[in-house]
């Protein structure tokens, strides 16, 4: 048995057969608001509501999140990967001219919310810790709002996906 992690190139192939809801994660005031397109974010406790997200230290977004002291993570909905694609940086679009890509407003916290998601959470930090290449923020729930009628954008193997939503029996 082998202590020795498995190269980069090997550990992103095997994380692109694990499917992950396509996210924004934003934060700052209009005029000076950056955000990210992000997989990497999930619930970590119920008492009190928190979740955890992991962000590049390169991206500018995350200096954003750590001034303001809260953040938002918007849910895709099926029929938004323009946004998604405009907020991972591969067209080259930056900081405040990401969010002419869809409708933003601002939330009960301050940070910047995407209208037409599926999910929408603002977070207050909580605490962070880094780890390697990113810091991963602690971000306690403060409000939020979900859409159950609206199918989830999910991103695997190298595209994203419309994932119909389940109705309960």
């Amino acid at each position: 048995m082998t202590s020795v992690p498995i190269s980069t190139t090997d550990f992103r192939a095997l994380m692109r057969n694990v499917p992950g809801q396509v996210t924004i994660v934003a934060a700052g005031s209009p005029g000076q608001r950056s955000g990210l397109t992000a997989t990497a974010v999930c619930a970590l406790t119920d008492a009190p509501p928190t979740v955890l997200v992991c962000v590049n230290r390169r991206v500018v977004a995350h200096d954003t999140i750590i001034e303001s002291g809260v953040f938002s993570i918007n849910a895709l909905a099926a029929g938004q990967d323009d946004i998604a694609v405009t907020f991972s940086g591969l067209p080259g679009i930056k900081g405040e001219d990401r969010f002419k890509s869809g409708t933003w407003g601002v939330g009960t916290s301050g940070a910047p919310i995407l209208s037409g998601t599926v999910c929408t959470l603002e977070c207050r930090i909580a605490g962070y810790h880094p780890a390697a290449t990113h810091t991963i923020f602690f971000g306690e729930i403060i409000a939020g709002t979900a859409h159950e009628e609206r199918d989830p954008l999910v991103y695997l193997r190298g595209s994203y996906l419309e994932l119909p939503s389940s109705t309960p029996a």
